[in-house]
């Protein structure tokens, strides 16, 4: 008896398509403005005043109107002490009978010159010292303020997929090849 056996192998078809991911991100836009701290000086430098008229005054350095003011009060007084001297020798000239030696008395004291002596420090007075000057700063704060749009990103996603398919089934075909045919059974 010949037969024949024919044998197909089924066989699978696999498709994959793989999983994708693609980010697209843009930069936040950023507005940033700045107003810059100001400061204002002003100023006037400083100078330095010294006033020592009292100080050449009192160490005899006068000015001419000083000069002549104070010889005029100290000859006004030398003149006042002056006639009170010659008032009080001729009271006691006039006196005589009181003062039995009244004459050589006021030629000895005329004779006689008083001479006082001092030790002084000079000036006595400070110089008068100011200063003038100031310094003025104004400050004005700035301002920095920052806006942020972010952005949200671009997701695009390919999901990853497996197709599988008989791409040939399988199958066995048996063919009587023979002429003979038992058909009994």
């Amino acid at each position: 008896m010949d037969i024949a056996i024919h044998q197909t192998f089924g066989r699978i078809g696999i498709d994959t398509t793989p999983a994708e991911i693609n980010i697209h991100n843009q930069n936040a836009d950023l507005e940033i403005t700045n107003e810059p701290t100001r400061i204002e000086i002003d100023q006037k430098l400083s100078q330095v005043h010294i006033d020592q008229y009292q100080c050449f005054y009192e160490s005899g350095l006068k000015s001419i109107f000083d000069l002549i003011h104070d010889e005029a009060e100290r000859s006004y007084q030398v003149g006042l002490e002056a006639i009170a001297k010659i008032v009080d020798d001729g009271n006691a000239l006039a006196s005589i009978e009181n003062h039995q030696n009244v004459i050589p008395e006021l030629a000895f004291e005329a004779g006689i010159e008083n001479i006082d002596f001092n030790v002084d420090l000079m000036p006595k007075s400070r110089p008068k010292i100011w200063f003038d000057g100031y310094l003025n700063i104004n400050w004005q704060n700035g301002n920095l303020s920052v806006n942020a749009e972010p952005k949200k990103p671009e997701i695009e996603a390919t999901r990853a997929n497996v197709s599988i398919y008989m791409l040939q089934y399988p199958s066995i075909k048996i063919d009587y090849l023979g002429q003979n045919v038992d058909t009994l059974i």
